[in-house]
Parts: structure tokens; sequence; C-alpha cells
């Protein structure tokens, strides 16, 4: 009964939601003329499972569990918004609502704290910035950008890859979020582009705040570039030296005890177990990513008599890839050392993904597969601890178990997206397999009893996702 009165809830927010949006007309990206306003609305449903997985539970000694077959279901609602000043100054904002409901995980272990099911609501700025346009023609723009903006380098991306800015350098971590391959980074953008997609290149220099992960406000500089060739070849490159100005060098670089978890001494480290050459664990890094696309069908896919394009597609029959190295210096584990890496390429991770011709029957069908070569977990414990060290120390074990899940080395994750348009704004969403799906804990146990550790470490676990979208 419960769970139907919480559909009965979804379903009323949608029509209202509809309503709304219906009335306010546009679409995300419109074009706008000077002095006028673009609105737009979006409605997702989405449901998923977890068919195997692993969870620490509060209270159970920080030791991880199977949990399998979870369901938890997300009701989002975006509206967007554009502003058009005047002919070379925009403003786009985005708002966003996002329901967690029937999150059947954490019934046993937080019904005594919550009457019935988990269910909670968030409201924030998806999206606020300035968009400057200081030269714009056919074959040469200039741009700069302000504010809190979604940002995506590799547009093939669909779930794993986009490495640089999903990642972080010490200790070494990635995440994903389903059918949200993007960033949302703080800052400022200057953009050149030149030529078109025969031959062109573009340029993206970056100066960033830090407002998601301790310490905060570390100012980080990047640079990506690419270049289009004959509409069949796109590479592309970056470097994000990450935290490079630390706004309290005290938190960025520890030298002293700030936590009480980890002793004054396990925050210096020895760079050659020969020498008494020491140095301070710290969150900065660089980060170095490349990219490739490659599109047999790139100079026939607008030709809509071409039996290749319409069987293809505008998407299928692409191959990409993306590799990283996240973070180079390596921090050798030695006797004196219980927190590092002993090679570069253990902070290598690597994607390619196929878009799979599918004619008419889906729009988009990707295959994705990521090698994730870190020998600690995937965890971010450690950044809310505010200590620049892996999560445990790692130590080699013959007997895999949830408990020591280094034992699970290189990981492998792989994704199976696909994406259909029913009608003109309706579309359903639907990905299966093992990404960086993290769990998501009621705020008030986000501290203490939160898992850090993503939900899916040995080979054979795996979920799916299902969505349905409204746009207007």
């Amino acid at each position: 009964m419960r769970f139907m009165s919480k559909v009965a809830v979804v379903a009323c927010f949608m029509v209202c939601f509809l309503t709304i949006g219906a009335s306010a007309g546009g679409a995300e990206d419109t074009v706008v003329a000077a002095g006028t306003i673009s609105i737009g609305a979006k409605g997702e449903l989405e449901t998923a499972e977890m068919l195997k997985s692993r969870l620490i539970p509060p209270g159970n000694g920080g030791r991880s569990m199977p949990w399998d077959h979870t369901w938890y279901t997300h009701l989002v609602g975006t509206i967007d918004f554009a502003v058009r000043l005047v002919s070379s100054m925009t403003l786009r904002g985005s708002f966003e609502f996002r329901q967690y409901m029937h999150m059947s995980t954490y019934s046993c272990f937080y019904k005594s704290y919550y009457m019935g099911d988990f269910s909670q609501s968030e409201f924030y700025v998806r999206e606020a910035q300035g968009i400057f346009s200081l030269l714009k023609n056919e074959s040469l723009s200039i741009e700069l950008a302000l504010g809190l903006m979604p940002y995506k380098y590799n547009p093939e991306v669909r779930e794993l890859g986009e490495f640089l800015f999903r990642s972080g350098t010490y200790p070494f971590y990635l995440q994903t979020d389903f059918d949200r391959p993007f960033s949302r980074l703080t800052g400022l953008r200057a953009s050149l582009r030149a030529g078109d997609d025969m031959l062109g290149w573009k340029v993206d220099w970056l100066a960033l705040t830090e407002r998601e992960a301790r310490p905060f406000y570390d100012i980080s500089i990047a640079t990506v570039a690419d270049i289009t060739l004959f509409r069949m070849l796109d590479i592309g490159a970056g470097v994000d030296f990450t935290r490079a100005i630390p706004m309290n060098d005290r938190y960025t670089t520890p030298k002293d005890t700030i936590n009480s978890i980890i002793p004054y001494p396990y925050l210096l480290y020895n760079r050659d177990s020969t020498r008494c050459d020491t140095a301070y664990y710290t969150f900065k890094g660089t980060k170095l990513m490349a990219r490739l696309k490659i599109d047999p069908l790139g100079m026939v896919r607008e030709d809509k008599e071409s039996i290749l394009s319409r069987i293809a597609g505008k998407n299928g029959g692409k191959l990409y890839g993306e590799i990283a190295v996240i973070g180079l210096e390596d921090y050798p584990l030695n006797g004196h050392n219980l927190y590092g890496y002993n090679k570069l390429k253990e902070k290598m991770p690597w994607m390619v993904g196929f878009n799979i011709p599918m004619w008419k029957l889906l729009d988009v069908c990707a295959f994705e597969l990521e090698r994730f070569p870190n020998p600690a977990a995937n965890s971010t414990l450690s950044y809310v601890w505010g200590l620049p060290l892996c999560s445990f120390s790692i130590v080699d074990t013959k007997t895999p178990d949830y408990d020591t899940n280094n034992a699970y080395r290189p990981r492998w994750y792989w994704s199976l997206y696909m994406e259909k348009e029913i009608l003109k704004n309706f579309s359903v969403v639907c990905q299966m397999g093992r990404d960086h799906q993290r769990w998501e804990m009621p705020l008030g146990f986000q501290f203490f009893n939160y898992d850090y550790e993503e939900a899916m470490v040995k080979p054979d676990e795996w979920g799916w996702h299902v969505k349905m979208v409204f746009r207007l």
C-alpha cells in the first residue's frame, strides 16, 4: 500500500510538472534573440535494481556484506532558462529537483529513524553561468564563460570515461552517475574554436574552484583541446593541474595532526627507501588525458540517400576510447610508506566504446568497457576525513572476499547503454552493466555511516537502470 501511494504521488507530480512545463515552452538549447527569455522543462522517472552488489551497513564495524536485488526509484524535474541580454551575452541557468523514493536497501537499517521506507528530496542549482561571445563567425569563435557549468569533453561517452574531471588524484578514485556523463565545474572557461567539422580544432582553458570534495575552494588550472579531421577522426588531449593553488595549504598538504584517525608520522612518506628523502602526502596532482574517436561513416553520415547512413543513423559505427594518468606522483610502497602506488600504470585507467548500428530500432546503442587499475578501494572516504591517503594500506591476498577488495584487480567495468525516442518529446533510456555507482544514504548518516566505496566490487556484480524522459 505504501508503495502504491508513492506511485500515486509520482503520477500527480508528473502531471503538475508537465502542465507547468507546457505553459513555459521552449527547449534547453534554444537560441534566443537579444532581450528575450527561453524556458524549457524536463521530467525523468528512473527505476533501477542492483542485481548483485555489496554494502557497508551502519553498525557493521566497517565490514562490507553482499546486498543483492536492491531496488530504488528517482523522480527528477529540471527547469532550464536562457536569457539573451545582448547579442554577445547570455545567462544560462538550471534548477533540479530530485526525489529519492522506495529505496529498499535502507528500510531495515533506518526504519526506526524514518517512518517507513527511506525517502528524501533535494533541490539544487544544476547550472548558473554567464557566457560572453567575443567573436563569432563561420570559421572562428572566441568565448568566455563564468559560473557553475556542466562540462563534457568526450561527446561519445555515455557512462564510463570522462576521467579528467570525474576523478581524484590522491587518493585515486573514479565516479559515475547514470546518464550524466559530465562534470559540474565552477570557475572560468575561455574557449577558442576554428575551422569546421571537416578540418577544425578547439581549445578550452579553465580555472576552476573545488566545491564538491575537500579541501574546498582550491584552484585548479586545466586545458582541454581536440582536432577534427574530415568528419572521420577526432583526437583530443587534456591536462589538469589539480589544486595547483591551495586556499589553505594546511588542508591541501597536511603537515601536522589535523585528524585523530591518522597520527602525524603517516602524513610523511619516503621518496626513496634507501635515503631519508621525505615529503608530505598531498591532494595536489597532475592529470593527463588523451582520447580518440574514429567514425568510418563520417563522410556519408549526412547523406540521407545512403543505405549505410540509414542503417547507422547518427551514432552507429563510431569507435572511441580514452586513457588517462590520474596523478604523476607514485608514492611508492616500502618499509616506511603504508599508503601509495608502486607503478604509474596503477593510476592509468582506460576505456573503449562502440556505437552499435541499430537502423531505426534504437537511436543509441553504445557498449563501453573500462579497465580500472587502482590496487586500493575506489573510495572517497579519505577526502571526507581530510587526508590525502588511500582508504586502507594495500596488502596482497590470495583469498578474495568483500573485506579485501584490492584482491579484485585490475577491475573491469562494462556498460550497455540504449536510448530510443518514442515521441517527439518522450524517450526511454536503459543502461545495464557494472560502473562506479555509489549508494545514496540519508543525510543524517552521511558522515559516520555513509558507504563511500562503489556498490559493485566483485567481477560478477552488476545492475540495470530504466528511465522515462519527458521534454518540453
